[in-house]
Formats: C-alpha cells, sequence, structure tokens
C-alpha cells in the first residue's frame, strides 16, 4: 500500500488532482488515476503530474482525465499548477512550460495568472453533425464549437453525445461546446468534455476555442470577458490569433492524501 499525497485545486470551477513527480509513489496507471479522483466522495475533474526537473522550462505538465485518459493540454489546470509552484516559492526561471501540445508561456499580472495559448485553427468549415452547425477547431486540444442559447444542462448533454459520440469524429471524439455571444466584449461558454464525459463548469482551451470560433462570425474584441457555469476568463487575442493569453485565478483547496492498494 502507498499513502499517495496530492494537491486538490480549482479554477473556475474546473478541479484536480495535483502531484509533484518527486513525490509520485504509485504508478499511474488507468486503475489508479480513476481512484485518486474519485475520493471524499467526491469526483474530481482530472489529475495532473508536475515534473520540475527540466533544463529549458520551469516545469512540464502530463494532464489525465478522471477516466485515465491523457489529454494534450488543460489550461485550468496549468494555471492551478502556477499557483501551487508559487505557494511553494519556486523560482520562474524561464517563465515557459510544456504540455502535450508544446510550450505555453507565464505572465503574472497582479492576482491573476496568464499562460499563453497555442493559436486556434480551424479543422474544418462549418458542417452539420445531425441536426447540430459547428466546426471542429483545436485549440490544444479538439474541441466542436456550436452557437447555441440553450442553457440547460441536462438538455445540453444529451446534444453533446451526439457530437462527441458522432461517427464522424471516430475513434478518438472530441469536447463540445456551446457558445453565446453576449456582446462584442462578453461571450458565455458551456463545455462538454471527452473523458470526463460530463457538462463542465468550465474549460480553458474551450472558451478559446468558442472565442475564436464566435470571432469568426462577429467581430469580438480584446480583452474579452468569458462566463463559464463555474466562473470567468479573461481572453487577450491579436487579430491573427497567434498571441492568445487566457487569464484567471486559481485557488489551493487544501493538500491531502490517499492510501492506494
Amino acid at each position: 500500500m502507498a499513502l499517495q499525497s496530492f494537491y486538490y485545486c480549482e479554477c473556475n470551477g474546473n478541479d484536480f488532482i495535483i502531484i509533484l513527480k518527486n513525490d509520485l509513489l504509485i504508478e499511474l496507471t488507468e486503475s489508479n488515476i480513476q481512484k485518486l479522483c474519485r475520493f471524499d466522495g467526491q469526483t474530481i475533474d482530472g489529475l495532473l503530474l508536475i515534473d520540475t526537473d527540466t533544463d529549458n522550462h520551469d516545469f512540464k505538465m502530463d494532464y489525465y482525465n478522471n477516466d485515465g485518459s491523457w489529454e494534450t493540454m488543460c489550461a485550468n489546470g496549468a494555471l492551478c499548477i502556477i499557483k501551487i509552484l508559487e505557494k511553494r516559492g519556486f523560482i520562474f526561471s524561464h517563465n515557459l512550460f510544456e504540455a502535450g501540445d508544446g510550450d505555453h508561456q507565464i505572465k503574472f499580472n497582479d492576482k491573476r495568472f496568464g499562460i499563453k495559448m497555442k493559436a486556434p485553427e480551424f479543422k474544418t468549415d462549418d458542417l452539420n453533425i445531425g441536426d447540430i452547425k459547428g466546426a471542429h477547431i483545436d485549440s490544444g486540444a479538439k474541441h466542436f464549437v456550436t452557437a447555441l442559447e440553450a442553457t440547460d444542462h441536462e438538455e445540453l448533454y444529451g446534444i453533446a453525445q451526439g457530437v462527441r459520440y458522432h461517427h464522424y469524429f471516430k475513434p478518438d471524439g472530441l469536447n463540445v461546446n456551446f457558445l453565446h455571444i453576449n456582446d462584442l466584449n462578453n461571450i458565455r461558454v458551456i463545455t462538454y468534455e471527452k473523458g470526463i464525459e460530463s457538462i463542465m463548469q468550465s474549460c480553458g482551451s474551450g472558451s478559446v476555442a468558442a472565442a475564436f470560433y464566435g470571432a469568426s462570425k462577429q467581430e469580438l474584441t480584446s480583452p474579452l470577458q468569458i462566463s463559464n457555469p463555474g466562473g470567468d476568463m479573461l481572453l487577450e487575442f491579436n487579430s491573427n490569433w497567434d498571441d492568445v493569453w487566457l487569464y484567471s485565478s486559481p485557488s489551493i483547496i487544501k493538500k491531502s492524501s490517499l492510501e492506494l492498494t
């Protein structure tokens, strides 16, 4: 048996188990990740592993959904990692970290942290998946963005599953984002995330994908306020969308441990 210590953190309601690689006592098998993401009677969104033993980056992160599947990037999770390292007195020598989708710069701005996101890109034009019109966008993770005003999570869950498991996106599927443009400075985003198979409180890369899609329809302006069910984010972007920064305020809920067999 091993008593695995970890941090429990959240950013905009998106919560995580976060482990420093030097503290890792177990193998991160699918089963162990699932166990760690279900503690204290809660189901946690995902698990992140931090490796600070890197030459040209401050840290490397690996993100796993709560079903144990690895994913390329989690923006809210990365912001939580920065919060933890800052709390531990870590010296950021490069203001740079590595994720599954590549390198990301870090910016410290008052009480908010910012990370430079991968430049989003359309993988398809608008297409119809069943009765849902939208586009596949890569913003560090794979997203399908559609403009819908509905806010009922049960209704959106059914729609999202139809898209996520549609044969067009097999075998891996993708995340689904529902976008509503409140005005040119403010959008609302609700996300269904694959690997968690649920409507989320928030999703960073999904919010970026939704903003990028919205900007192709209307002239959204930077900085852009993004409202998620779990909280708000701020997005700065240039006209070419190759300089994109996401800001938010993560928090450390507690440091804890779980005994695994």
